[in-house]
């Protein structure tokens, strides 16, 4: 009689070994799901550590020490990023203070809008198009906005302590990876070149960035729209986002500024940014 391990020895290799693995691969990625509120922001905080680790041999080659250049950038990248958690939200908040004013403007806008379409002979449901619109619901958002923003302040903590672990060990592991591998070692190598395509790409779209960001926060500045830091600092973020980083700008901007200035302020932050992005596109990211 033929017992069940006799049976699974005499299954084919290969069938069995593929069986395994795609078992494997599926329990590795529902693992990764459970885990990913901690690991995405480990990856980051080791993305950021790529990223600004040339700043420890710059402040070296400056007559600096190790220690201390490592903790300069750390303090450095530390402050970068609490200082943007600090203007997003204070901005945030800020948003949520004005959110009934906003709400009620915008349903005076939708009533006008339902009057100019009724003179020309649309009838439409007043209150259909009031309904998702209310200051109640606008708050709500902003609310549920608020809410997301201090979660996500967890996951730059953790992002962080990554970065810092990042930074200080990079050196050591650095010197223990060539001493066990070479340090003309293809893998070593790699990861270097790596490294620094990253950091040549990442500069650039952060020049661009820059740019754009500084040119609308002197725009939103002259025509009065509200919390002209967040949105500049969101257009320097967006420029990391190809093709449609400018429309993920552009949207709340202009709705803000309907809200806060009307149709003609709408308006005229739409024909800015159109003019930045275009000068950014066809000018200025060929240069550089």
């Amino acid at each position: 009689m033929t017992s069940p391990g006799d049976a699974v020895r005499a299954m084919p290799r290969g069938p069995l070994t593929a069986l395994a693995g795609l078992v494997l691969v599926l329990l590795a990625a529902l693992a990764l799901r459970e885990v990913a509120p901690v690991v995405v922001p480990v990856l980051f905080g080791l993305f950021l550590a790529l990223v600004a680790w040339p700043l420890v041999p710059w402040l070296q080659r400056r007559g600096i020490g190790r220690g201390p250049a490592v903790g300069l950038s750390i303090a450095l990248i530390v402050a970068v990023v609490v200082l943007t958690f600090v203007v997003i939200i204070g901005s945030v908040t800020e948003l949520v203070r004005e959110s009934p004013r906003y709400g009620q403007r915008l349903t005076d806008e939708i009533d006008a809008i339902r009057r100019f379409l009724e003179g020309l002979g649309v009838t439409v449901d007043p209150e259909g198009m009031l309904a998702a619109v209310t200051p109640a619901s606008i708050a709500g958002a902003l609310r549920s906005v608020a809410s997301e923003v201090s979660e996500a302040g967890i996951a730059i903590f953790v992002a962080v302590v990554a970065m810092l672990y990042g930074l200080a060990a990079g050196g050591s592991l650095q010197d223990r990876a060539r001493s066990a591998f070479g340090r003309d070692h293809p893998l070593l190598t790699g990861v270097e070149q790596f490294g620094v395509d990253l950091r040549r790409y990442l500069l650039v779209r952060a020049l661009l960035g820059l740019f754009a960001a500084v040119l609308i926060f002197v725009v939103l500045l002259v025509l009065s729209v509200p919390l002209p830091a967040l949105w500049a600092f969101l257009v320097f973020v967006a420029s990391f986002i190809p093709n449609i980083g400018t429309l993920i700008a552009l949207v709340p901007t202009t709705i803000l500024a309907f809200l806060d200035g009307g149709l003609a302020t709408a308006a005229a932050v739409v024909v800015a940014y159109t003019i930045v992005n275009f000068i950014q596109d066809h000018f200025l990211q060929p240069v550089i």
